[in-house]
């Protein structure tokens, strides 16, 4: 390879990840290392370097096969990488073969929405539920009648005071979720790949995630130009 490749991965994931095993093809010349403790293949063709790794990965919002994705341009002239145009491929135990979900940055920023959506639903009805029955309190108190028979006397008291400050504190709660969750969603969009151009010798790293279905080999093609660069990993849980 006439040029040096320097491949710098930001990976800001709070997740479990499994990785996945290469499957090498016959005809075509591979690179291959590990970077950062991960295992990538590269695949040098039609004026493109473009290379993979892929792993499991389980975070709050689902199962995936993980795919980080580096694309470096040894054309004379800049392209457009359109990630939708990606598609994966799983051949299953049964030996059919299945077609897999690849996200693109919009519906898997859909995906994150609708699960935090969720999350924020549940969380303001346990604070509503905290924050109702603030300012009340139940006292209890025992007397004695004219023939010596015990009675209890409960009171019920409100403290508008107390239930104020309580909802005021629900209200921040929801408001402090909310930026966590945004931030969050930040965090996952500088990584995703999304409809780039990749100029003359410049190169674009990012990741996108397949919908993780069980099976044998996970199939990945990857469209550049008029060439598909073809990747197929072992996904095969082994006992």
């Amino acid at each position: 390879m006439k040029q040096n490749i320097c491949v710098v991965i930001f990976l800001l994931l709070s997740t479990t990840c499994k990785a996945q095993t290469f499957i090498y093809p016959q005809n075509d010349s591979i690179l291959t290392e590990y970077n950062d403790g991960k295992f990538w293949a590269y695949l040098n063709k039609n004026d493109f370097v473009v290379g993979l790794s892929c792993f499991e990965e389980k975070d709050d919002y689902g199962k995936y096969y993980h795919l980080d994705i580096f694309i470096k341009n040894l054309s004379e002239t800049p392209i457009v990488f359109q990630p939708d145009s990606v598609h994966s491929n799983l051949l299953t135990k049964k030996d059919d073969t299945l077609k897999l979900e690849v996200y693109t940055n919009e519906e898997y920023q859909k995906k994150i929405k609708r699960s935090q959506a969720w999350a924020m639903a549940l969380y303001g009805i346990s604070a509503g539920i905290n924050a109702g029955t603030a300012g009340y309190s139940t006292s209890y108190s025992t007397s004695y009648s004219s023939n010596g028979y015990a009675y209890t006397t409960i009171t019920n008291h409100y403290d508008a005071n107390a239930a104020y400050q309580a909802n005021v504190a629900s209200t921040n709660q929801m408001i402090t979720l909310g930026q966590m969750m945004d931030n969050d969603r930040t965090i996952r969009e500088q990584g995703y790949l999304k409809t780039t151009t990749i100029y003359p010798d410049e190169a674009i790293i990012g990741y996108m995630n397949i919908k993780r279905k069980k099976g044998k080999i996970l199939i990945v093609n990857i469209p550049i130009g008029d060439y598909i660069y073809t990747f197929k990993w072992d996904v095969n849980r082994k006992k």
